[in-house]
């Protein structure tokens, strides 16, 4: 059975609104998702779950927000393919004015990979008008979360 889960990482609140935009086109299609912020969750529970989409803000030079490092570090624990199959998707929202542009988000792709992940979508990295590339990777989540369910 598909259990999906969206998990954002913010500082000032725009990946909780394209999460939050993510999980109302799902559930507007009939399908139920959870969203959570990173701070609020164990990745422990990655375990129960199919398919993971990341909507992740870069703060700083690199660095992950505040409230998900705790959650990044706990994933960097983890033995190499620890989560081996777990079908992901990364949306990174970022500066590009910055020398490292979102560089959580490559961060957060590397580590899954390691831990045995598979990507669902090529990454996309935002800049300050996020929207431009966050509202057609909503779309194709949409629409692979369609062809999942129509194939059961």
């Amino acid at each position: 059975m598909q259990k999906s889960q969206i998990f954002f990482a913010t500082q000032t609140g725009n990946s909780q609104e394209v999460a939050e935009k993510l999980q109302e086109e799902l559930e507007g299609a009939g399908i139920e998702v959870g969203c959570a912020d990173m701070f609020d969750s164990e990745p422990d529970h990655i375990s129960e779950l199919t398919d993971l989409y990341f909507v992740v803000s870069t703060w700083g030079e690199g660095e992950p927000p505040d409230d998900s490092v705790g959650y990044f570090e706990k994933l960097k624990g983890y033995a190499d393919g620890h989560f081996a199959g777990k079908r992901f998707a990364i949306c990174g929202l970022g500066d590009s004015g910055y020398d490292i542009f979102n560089g959580f988000a490559k961060d957060m792709e590397k580590e899954f990979l390691r831990l045995g992940g598979v990507l669902i979508a090529e990454r996309v990295d935002c800049d300050i008008d996020f929207e431009e590339l966050s509202d057609p990777w909503i779309e194709r989540i949409v629409g692979y979360e369609k062809t999942l369910r129509s194939d059961a």
